[in-house]
């Protein structure tokens, strides 16, 4: 694991955090519903990164094989179901809530994949750190009751997104030859966008109206997703899955801040058990020097 990757995972879920709020100030001030909201960051995700490349002569797609073509239509199809299954948990539970359970659970779905489908058993170090994951997104589950079932769903959606998201690191998790992350994050973003379409114009087609949602669709879709992804997509190339997804929960960390700030979002004495018992999971579950690579 390079630290140069390490560190582009690190700067990814810092940029993702900023994009649950980015989402729902687009979605209150612009009037754009949830499935609406993951289509716009997608469409200028992708397309932010293909003129790019594009302008750099770096696209060429008539380069492009079948197991590229395979990853770029897996990951944009998981990533679009990702983003839709976010936005409507967040419009049901709140920012902070549905990030930390989200991404709070997705190193959990990596371990129990690699542990069903590759043998990969978990230490008991990690099996500890997975109870205290457990036990802190069940805190933050009670932290929802008093908000009514809308939260409840919300936090059904939270987890599903999670699954989602583990999906995607674990379908990325070793490189397509040819296929570097810039491309695949412009192709698949891209792929994904125009999926979402027809899901969009059934659940509630909408474009922001006025300078203001723009900006904030422009910066969700540039800074929070397509150079978000590009670092993360950019940091698997050495980074194990399951480290990346440990890495990814600063992303609630930095989410439930923001929305502290923007929304004066509180998650309670529940919340702030969970959020804890998510913390404490990670210095668990840091990596270990003497740790084969397969257990990460």
């Amino acid at each position: 694991m390079r630290p140069r990757h390490f560190l582009s995972v690190v700067a990814a879920a810092t940029l993702w955090g900023t994009g649950g709020v980015l989402g729902a100030l687009l979605a209150d001030d612009g009037a754009v519903s949830a499935a609406a909201v993951a289509m716009w960051r997608m469409v200028i995700a992708g397309g932010a990164l293909t003129l790019w490349l594009a302008a750099t002569g770096s696209l060429n797609p008539a380069s492009l094989t079948r197991p590229m073509l395979r990853r770029i239509l897996a990951t944009g199809a998981l990533v679009a179901a990702f983003e839709v299954l976010y936005f409507s948990s967040i419009a049901l539970a709140g920012v902070g809530l549905a990030t930390l359970v989200a991404i709070g659970s997705a190193p959990a779905w990596v371990v129990m994949w690699d542990w069903w489908r590759r043998g990969d058993r978990p230490v008991t170090r990690r099996v500890i750190a997975l109870l205290v994951a457990l036990a802190g997104l069940v805190a933050l589950l009670g932290s929802s009751l008093d908000a009514g079932d809308r939260a409840l769903e919300g936090v059904g959606l939270a987890i599903a997104t999670g699954v989602v998201f583990a999906g995607v690191t674990v379908v990325n998790r070793a490189p397509v030859r040819g296929l570097g992350a810039a491309r695949l994050t412009a192709l698949a973003f891209s792929a994904g966008g125009l999926m979402l379409v027809p899901v969009t114009a059934v659940l509630g087609w909408a474009v922001p109206a006025g300078i203001i949602p723009w900006s904030y669709a422009v910066a969700l879709g540039v800074g929070s997703t397509a150079l978000a992804y590009l670092a993360y997509l950019s940091g698997l190339e050495t980074v194990p899955p399951f480290v990346a997804t440990v890495v990814a929960l600063l992303e609630p960390l930095v989410a439930a801040a923001l929305a502290a700030l923007v929304f004066a979002e509180r998650l309670g004495p529940w919340g702030v058990l969970g959020g804890a018992a998510l913390a404490s999971a990670v210095v668990l579950l840091r990596p270990q020097r003497d740790e084969p690579a397969s257990l990460h």
